[in-house]
C-alpha cells in the first residue's frame, strides 16, 4: 500500500477511534461545565462568530427554539494606478498597462438557528454583482452546517465549516484545512468553508482533542483527509500538537504555541513534512517542468508578536502586531524577472489578449508558474515579514486609523497599506484605503505592474 495513502487511513482510523472513544466518556464525570459555544466557534466569518455563538444564556433559555436572521452588504470601488504604460496606440493597450477601475457588491445572509438539546445550524449565503462580469451575479454557500453533542460531553459539527485552526494572524502553516487562508489585502465577503466533519472532546478548562475528517473531494479514499490535534493549557501558556494527512500528500506535523512574555502576546506555529506538498519549477536543458521534493524535511514556521498601548486614558487604543514567516522550500531566486524563453514540459491551453484560446508552448518561467497555479501569494518565497497597527477613536470616537505592511525579504518587495475605517451606532460602515506596491519591477508584489489602488467601501449590518 502506498506509504503516504497508508497513513492517511491511520489517521482516519485514529478520528474514527477518537468517535467511539466518546461512548466511554459519556460514563465519565469532571467537575468543570464547558462553555461549548466558546472553544467550538470560529472567529472568520464576516460578523465575528462571537456575535452568532458566544451569547451567554442560562439553561432555560437553552431549551428554547430561537431562529436569528442577520447579514452585511458591502459595495466596493477602487481604482489601480500602472506603474509603467508603454503604449504605441490605443490598439496595444492591455489591461496590464493601463489604469483601471473596479465595482461590484457583494451580500452576506447568515441565519442561526439554535434548537433544543444543544443542536444548532447556521448558514452563510453570499451574493456578488459584479456588473462587468460577464455572469451578472454569483450565489455561494460559504458555510452551511451543523452542530450536536452527546450529552454536553461531545461536540460534532458537520458541514462546510471555516474552522479555527492556527494562532497567527496572516501565516498559519499549520492550518491545513481552511481552503481560503488569511489575506493581508482587505478581505470584501466571507470564507469558503471546507466540508466535513469536526470533533471536540475537552477535558476541563485544559485539554481539548480536535479532530476532522474532510470529504470535501471524496471520489475516491485517495481524497479523504483528516487532522487530529491535541490542545493543552500549561500556567498561562497554551500549545497543541496536531497531525494531518491525505491520500496523494505527504503527512504534516505541526506544533503551536501561545502565551505572554514581558507583556507581549507571543504565538507561533511550526509544520514540519518530509516531503513538500507544494510544487516548484524546474529548469532542465531550456525545459521547465514542475516537481515536489521528495524525502528531505521541510520546516515552515510563523511567529507573532502582538501588544495593545492605552493612550489618554482610553485602554487598548493603539494596536501593534509584527509577524515573521520562514518558508524552507520557499524560493531565493527572482524567478519573475526572468526574460528568457523556454519550452514547457507540457502544452498550457490559455486564452490570448483577444479572448482567442491557444495552446502555448513556450514562455518564461513567470508564464509557466502563472498559467500551472504554482505561484502562492505571501507564501512564494523563504523569508517574509509583516506589520500591522491599529489606531482605534482617530480624530473621533467612529474612526479606526491603521497602517500595515507586508515584505518579501528575498526579493526586497512590499505592499504598504493605510486607511480608515467608520462605523457607527448605526451599524453603517465606511472604509477607504490606500495600497501602495514598492519594490523594483517584476518581483512578488509589482509583477503585476500596479504603482496603487485606492478602495472605498459602503457596508451595512443588519
Amino acid at each position: 500500500m502506498n506509504k503516504r495513502l497508508k497513513n492517511t487511513l491511520n489517521l482516519i482510523q485514529g478520528f474514527v477511534s477518537c468517535c467511539l472513544y466518546c461512548m466511554f466518556l459519556l460514563s465519565v464525570a469532571y467537575g468543570q461545565e464547558i462553555d461549548e459555544e466558546q472553544l467550538f466557534s470560529s472567529p472568520d466569518s464576516i460578523v465575528k462568530s462571537e456575535e452568532l455563538f458566544n451569547r451567554q444564556t442560562s439553561k432555560d433559555e437553552e431549551k428554547e427554539i430561537s431562529l436569528n436572521l442577520s447579514g452585511q452588504a458591502t459595495s466596493v470601488f477602487s481604482v489601480t494606478d500602472k506603474r509603467e504604460r508603454h503604449v504605441v496606440s490605443e490598439a496595444n493597450l492591455t489591461d496590464n498597462t493601463k489604469n483601471s477601475t473596479s465595482s461590484y457588491i457583494v451580500g452576506n445572509m447568515f441565519l442561526d438557528s439554535r434548537q433544543k438539546l444543544g443542536t444548532k445550524y447556521f448558514v452563510d449565503l453570499e451574493a456578488k454583482y459584479n456588473p462587468s462580469a460577464s455572469a451578472e451575479s454569483e450565489f455561494t454557500l460559504k458555510e452551511i452546517f451543523i452542530d450536536f453533542n452527546i450529552k454536553d460531553r461531545v461536540y460534532f459539527r458537520t458541514g462546510k465549516q471555516v474552522l479555527q485552526w492556527g494562532r497567527n494572524y496572516l501565516w498559519n502553516p499549520t492550518d491545513l484545512i481552511n481552503i481560503d487562508k488569511n489575506t493581508f489585502l482587505t478581505r470584501i465577503g466571507s470564507r469558503e468553508g471546507a466540508y466535513g466533519l469536526k470533533l471536540h472532546i475537552p477535558f476541563g478548562a485544559k485539554y481539548n482533542i480536535y479532530g476532522f475528517l474532510d470529504t470535501s473531494s471524496n471520489k475516491s479514499t485517495d481524497d479523504l483527509g483528516g487532522a487530529l490535534k491535541f490542545e493543552f493549557l500549561i500556567d498561562k501558556t497554551e500549545m497543541a500538537f496536531a497531525a494531518w494527512g491525505k491520500g496523494r500528500y505527504y503527512p504534516v506535523y505541526t506544533y503551536d504555541i501561545s502565551t505572554r512574555l514581558l507583556g507581549i502576546d507571543t504565538t507561533g506555529e511550526l509544520a514540519l513534512s518530509q516531503g513538500d506538498n507544494n510544487r516548484k519549477i524546474r529548469v532542465e536543458n531550456g525545459i521547465l517542468s514542475s516537481y515536489k521534493e521528495q524525502e528531505q524535511w521541510i520546516p515552515k514556521a510563523s511567529l507573532g508578536f502582538g501588544k495593545y498601548f492605552d493612550y489618554r486614558d482610553i485602554p487598548d487604543r493603539i494596536f501593534l502586531h509584527l509577524e515573521l514567516y520562514y518558508n524552507q522550500n520557499g524560493y531565493t531566486e527572482n524567478i519573475f524577472s526572468d526574460s528568457e524563453i523556454y519550452t514547457f514540459s507540457n502544452p498550457i491551453q490559455t486564452l490570448d489578449v483577444t479572448g482567442v484560446p491557444v495552446l502555448k508552448t513556450q514562455g518564461t518561467q513567470k508564464e509557466f508558474l502563472l498559467f500551472n497555479n504554482l505561484y502562492g501569494l505571501n507564501n512564494f518565497s523563504k523569508y517574509y515579514i509583516a506589520l500591522f497597527s491599529r489606531y482605534s477613536r482617530f480624530i473621533i470616537t467612529d474612526l479606526t486609523l491603521s497602517i500595515n505592511m507586508i515584505r518579501n525579504l528575498n526579493d526586497d518587495s512590499s505592499i504598504v497599506t493605510t486607511g480608515v475605517n467608520y462605523q457607527n451606532i448605526h451599524n453603517l460602515k465606511l472604509g477607504c484605503e490606500i495600497y501602495g506596491y514598492l519594490g523594483e519591477k517584476n518581483r512578488e508584489y509589482t509583477f503585476l505592474n500596479n504603482a496603487y489602488t485606492g478602495q472605498c467601501t459602503v457596508g451595512i449590518l443588519f
